[in-house]
């Protein structure tokens, strides 16, 4: 697992542009300004994404923007999307990308904080191959 490509991929300008520098590896601190990303990695064989896997490692990356309204949740995964799917052959972060895809999308979600302030979050997971 590579959380320095991990922040990598989610530092394109695309991404950046509407979260700034409002992105953190699992949890954001309290009290963080919306639109922020929120991400996750989780290690997986890269035997079950590749034909011949040797010398690869893989990771998968879920991503959950997190916004006041869906749109905007809808906008930044269209600017993640954009940055990342299909991005192939790209050194970052001392590794060199292979392959990246889309994979799972998870449900919509809602919740509102004690203040009555509303928060949109909709999880996407994205695949990575890397060497």
């Amino acid at each position: 697992m590579s959380r320095a490509l991990a922040a990598a991929l989610l530092n394109q300008p695309a991404i950046t542009a509407i979260v700034g520098t409002r992105r953190a590896l699992k949890e954001l601190p309290a009290g963080t300004a919306l639109p922020a990303l929120a991400y996750t990695i989780v290690d997986i064989n890269p035997a079950d994404y590749l034909g011949s896997a040797d010398g690869y490692e893989a990771m998968r990356v879920q991503v959950n923007p997190l916004a006041t309204t869906i749109a905007q949740v809808e906008q930044m995964h269209a600017a993640i999307h954009g940055a990342l799917h299909g991005m192939a052959g790209v050194p970052l972060a001392g590794k060199r990308v292979i392959q990246v895809r889309r994979d799972i999308a998870g449900p919509d979600d809602k919740f509102t904080d004690d203040a009555g302030a509303v928060t949109w979050t909709s999880p996407r997971d994205y695949i990575v191959i890397y060497e």
